[in-house]
């Protein structure tokens, strides 16, 4: 954990302005062609998180997108956000099947019955 915490220090702020460009356009297709604001504000520190994580996790398996390291950072930081916003699409997918699971347990009692009862 303390290797990883000396590791964020050390990332260099390209690597940072990249995953907050790559993260913004996700912002912006989540709030605009989802139309899904929140979801998008929610999101946000993932994405970056995921942006910035990413190379560091390449390095430390040794894995090379590219040879120019501009280019090797830029696609590694594409994979890291767009394992995150997958990570939040999964998510939010299971959450909705969570809630329409227990919508179908839940024994509501029909409206019309009960103004029967009543009169």
């Amino acid at each position: 954990m303390q290797d990883l915490l000396w590791q964020l220090r050390d990332t260099d702020a390209f690597t940072v302005c990249v995953a907050a460009a790559f993260a913004a356009a996700v912002f912006w297709f989540i709030r605009e062609i989802v139309d899904a604001p929140m979801l998008a504000i929610v999101s946000v520190p993932f994405l970056m998180l995921g942006g910035i994580l990413a190379p560091l996790g390449f390095r430390a398996a040794m894995i090379r997108l590219a040879h120019d390291q501009d280019t090797n950072v830029a696609a590694t930081v594409a994979v890291g956000v767009v394992a995150a916003l997958s990570l939040i699409v999964s998510v939010k997918w299971l959450w909705a099947l969570l809630l329409e699971h227990q919508a179908k347990r839940a024994r509501i009692e029909p409206v019309a019955v009960r103004s029967r009862a009543r009169r």
